[in-house]
Parts: structure tokens; sequence; C-alpha cells
């Protein structure tokens, strides 16, 4: 039996949560807000205090529950023990249950819009409803935050330039972990998705990955083990990241 320390996004929260219960591992589970995202460089800061502030011998490893996330996890120093993190872009990854899934529903349809009830239940008031959507909160609602922030005109030109990048999607996916009440969240992504004329799919979610991550099941080619006195640095290789020596 190991400890873990698992890092991890309020938008992996049920999942992350439900597989530490099953676990043989002793998991410890450190939540940050989602919204975080927004400042890569803020949550990369963060995630090294948290990492920084752990003394040696504690854990057997700190879990990263994300994946690059806007380059957030990019620069992370594994300092006294080792970091583990996916080989992933995003979350989508690992409620879809691996990077090659994602990346054949990308190919497919590049245009969509990502909806979970992990992600949507604790979304911050102004923030995007769906995940792979910056920016794309219920307009109404959206508008009245940018007058209240810049004024009408700003605001209105704001808005006309959401409704252009918006029009490059065409399609609205809801997936369903198998954790939580996912019922009336469906229901949300299905009524904006008829709200838009998107195409409206529901997919079945898979855990494999971040239940791989929380069991010790490190498989090289689908989750990075970052050594001590090593940095998480990007990679053009398909593995999307690798474990650097820190000069430091």
């Amino acid at each position: 039996m190991k400890r873990f320390l698992a890092l991890t996004c309020e938008a992996l929260a049920r999942m992350t949560y439900s597989l530490a219960a099953a676990s043989e591992h002793t998991i410890t589970i450190q939540l940050y807000k989602q919204g975080l995202h927004n400042r890569p460089k803020g949550l990369r800061a963060v995630l090294q205090e948290q990492i920084d502030a752990v003394p040696p011998a504690t854990y057997d490893a700190i879990l990263l529950a994300y994946g690059m996330c806007g380059n957030s996890t990019v620069g992370l120093i594994a300092r006294d023990t080792p970091l583990v993190i996916p080989r992933v872009h995003d979350c989508i990854s690992l409620y879809l249950g691996s990077h090659d899934r994602y990346m054949a529903e990308f190919e497919e349809h590049p245009g969509t819009y990502w909806y979970s009830v992990d992600y949507m239940e604790r979304q911050e008031p102004g923030a995007a409803v769906a995940l792979g959507a910056a920016g794309i909160a219920d307009q109404e609602d959206q508008y009245e935050t940018y007058v209240a922030k810049f004024g009408k005109e700003t605001a209105d030109a704001l808005m006309e330039e959401m409704r252009k990048w918006s029009q490059h999607y065409t399609r609205a996916v809801f997936i369903d972990t198998g954790v939580g009440h996912s019922a009336p969240y469906e229901q949300r992504a299905a009524d904006k998705a008829e709200l838009e004329n998107w195409v409206f799919e529901r997919k079945t979610g898979n855990n494999r990955l971040l239940k791989m991550l929380i069991a010790g099941e490190w498989a090289e080619d689908e989750i990075l083990v970052v050594p001590a006195g090593h940095y998480i640095e990007q990679s053009g290789a398909s593995g999307l990241i690798r474990a650097v020596r820190s000069p430091a």
C-alpha cells in the first residue's frame, strides 16, 4: 500500500473521489478551483506552491489529475517527491478514458462543446458552461457582466466577436461519467444545443486513465512519471510531455 497526494481540478472531483474511495492505496485529495485554468501561470504557481510544501517522505508520489491544460502544468518541478501526470491535453481526455479517444473525436468533429456533471455543477458565475469553449457562458448573463465591467459600447463589441467565434462550433456533447445525478445537467446541455441549433450527443465516459493514475498503474505511454529533481517539459513527440532534469 502506498500513500499518494492527488492534486486535482474541481472538474474531476466526483471521479477522483470515487476512485480514491475504492483504491487500495491511501489517497489524500486537494481540490483546486476550475476557474484557475483561465490563468495558466497562476494555476502553475498554485500547484508548484503545494508541491514545494510537501515534506520529504510524506508521500510516495504526488498525482496531478490534470492534463497540460493550456501549459499550466508545463514547467512544474518535482522536489523531493515524484510527480505523476497523464499524457493528455486536458480533462476531456480524462473523461473519455484516453488521449487517443479524444483525438479521434476531435479529428471527426473539432467544433464541439463538452459538458459534464463535475464541471457544470461547480461552474462559477460568468464562467463558460462547457469545456473546450472559453467564453461561451449564456449570452444574456455574459452581456450584463460585460456592461457592468466595460460599458455598453464595449460590451456590444465583445458579444459580436463571441457570436462570430461560436459559429465554428456545431456540436454539444454531454459526457456521462457514471457519477452524480446527470439528468438535469444533460438536459441543460441539450437545451443549449437546441437553442444554438447544434447537434447534441450523449457519450458514455470512461475512467480508465484516471483510474490508472490513482491505482499506481503508470503505463509509460499514457502517464509520465517525473522523478525528484526533474521538471515537466512540453514535447513535440506523441507523448506530449517529458521529464527533464532541473538545472537548479
